[in-house]
């Protein structure tokens, strides 16, 4: 369920947690969905893993990150850039980064239900004119 009002997590708000590879992620945790901010120190790689429910997709921020995936029986890589987004589905897959500098990366997690909501995504927005904030306002000041 949406609230009405705009919801701000800080920095202090977040569960942060230091991985004995030395990346740095802060968690964003709701009900619904997580997001969480990582940073990749060079020449890290993370472990292999998969995910049975879940759908994580990455959008890289800054640096670079190499995607592994076991894929017909071998292992098939890319490098990413920043604003690339990878969509990592139920694959067998590790994250690292090839480069000296650090990395960040945006991952963002949920159970998908299996329905299409391209169309409720697309098109739930309700605009409003200034005036017709003004008018608003007017209206709850006179309650």
């Amino acid at each position: 369920m949406l609230q009405k009002y705009i919801e701000i997590l800080t920095r202090d708000e977040v569960i942060f947690r230091k991985k004995p590879d030395g990346t740095e992620v802060n968690y964003f945790l709701f009900p619904e969905f997580e997001i969480h901010i990582n940073s990749l120190p060079g020449k890290t790689v993370q472990g292999w893993h998969k995910h049975h429910e879940i759908e994580e997709v990455l959008l890289v921020q800054s640096g670079k990150v190499k995607i592994e995936e076991l894929e017909n029986q071998q292992i098939i890589s890319r490098i990413c850039a920043e604003g690339e987004l990878i969509r990592m589905h139920k694959s067998l897959h590790r994250i690292s980064n090839p480069d000296t500098l650090s990395a960040s990366f945006t991952v963002f997690r949920f159970v998908p239900q299996g329905q299409n909501q391209q169309e409720c995504i697309k098109n739930d927005k309700e605009e409003f004119s200034d005036a017709a904030v003004q008018r608003l306002l007017k209206i709850n000041d006179s309650l």
